[in-house]
């Protein structure tokens, strides 16, 4: 005849606190393991109590009672559960997996070794909660070991972790993030887009926008961090060299199939005023969308010059009045500066 189970539940309305250690040393794992929840979350257990609990990270036969005190206990950077953090990453479920990264995501900084391995694992682990939660946790350790794994979700096909991955790799070094990010410039999503374009503009700063327009090598005093960039461990790009990069990837999706991503990308070639971008500019006021002509109006006077002026007066009348009207507005403002 089999033991009788213990009424954890009641036991714990109870209080009857010497009882529910005893359950602790029940041959059945599912009792141990409802025990461990109810003393653990009890504030009036006593040391004694309290180290019977941590003893089970390393002692306990079964893994989910481990796994569930490792969670509950776990010192990162203790050496002795060292194997029991790397299982739970590995092999736990999704909801161990979260509760461990957000653990290593409320400790903050880290160097260490295993550490970073749980969140290079979890960066790569098959369920997106997962990748998300491990990249806020990339984020907090502040380790630029880990830009590169962060590199390959930019790839993702979530547009949150393409977001969230690229806000990490900025927060982590945002002068090196920007041989990683500047893909993201012509992403279908308007919103990493923007974002990309935010993040860029603090990188590449006015001195780096100098840079593009100078032909010597040099930059102006103190422009060492946004004057050289990195791109990966060991390729080193220049200022000039990170935005013509960026602007080529804008020149091609002006040619996207979708407005928006025109309409965009327009605006992301605003900000850096090229001349390079005044014929790609002068085609899209001719779309079929008024809405990209019109913003295609605002680049060309933004990167303004003869050029940029000549594109907007040779374009023919057009056949929306809201565009015409905004023609002729910006054509008195550019010849107020030639």
């Amino acid at each position: 005849m089999g033991l009788i189970a213990p009424d954890i539940e009641r036991l714990k309305k109870g209080k009857k606190i010497s009882e529910l250690v005893q359950c602790l040393d029940h041959p059945r794992a599912s009792i141990r393991y409802d025990a461990f929840i109810a003393l653990a979350g009890n504030p009036d257990i006593n040391e004694q109590i309290k180290n019977k609990l941590k003893n089970m990270m390393y002692r306990d036969p079964d893994s989910s009672v481990k796994t569930l005190a490792t969670i509950r206990y776990a010192k990162l950077g203790d050496p002795e559960i060292s194997d029991n953090l790397i299982q739970i990453i590995q092999e736990g479920s999704q909801k161990s997996k979260l509760e461990l990264l957000r653990i290593i995501t409320d400790s903050g900084a880290s160097s260490d070794v295993t550490v970073l391995y749980i969140i290079q694992t979890g960066l790569n682990d098959d369920n997106v909660l997962v990748r998300l939660q491990a990249i806020k946790a990339a984020n907090s350790s502040k380790n630029k070991q880990l830009m590169p794994d962060l590199g390959k979700l930019l790839h993702e096909n979530h547009f949150k972790v393409r977001l969230m991955a690229a806000k990490a790799l900025y927060n982590l070094d945002k002068y090196e993030s920007a041989g990683y990010i500047i893909g993201l410039l012509a992403d279908k999503n308007l919103e990493v887009q923007s974002t990309t374009r935010i993040y860029l503009l603090s990188i590449i700063n006015d001195r780096a926008f100098y840079a593009l327009n100078d032909d010597s090598s040099a930059y102006p005093d103190g422009a060492m961090d946004a004057g050289m960039l990195f791109h990966g461990e060991t390729q080193r790009k220049s200022a000039k060299e990170i935005v013509n990069e960026g602007i080529s990837i804008l020149h091609g999706a002006c040619n996207d199939k979708f407005r928006g991503v025109r309409v965009q990308a327009l605006k992301s070639i605003a900000v850096f005023k090229s001349q390079t971008s005044i014929d790609i500019a002068e085609k899209l006021l001719y779309d079929k969308f008024p809405e990209v002509r019109l913003e295609a109006l605002t680049t060309l006077e933004k990167i303004g010059g003869p050029r940029a002026l000549a594109a907007i007066e040779n374009k023919p009348r057009d056949k929306k009045k809201i565009v015409r009207d905004s023609i002729d507005r910006t054509l008195a403002r550019m010849k107020k500066v030639q």
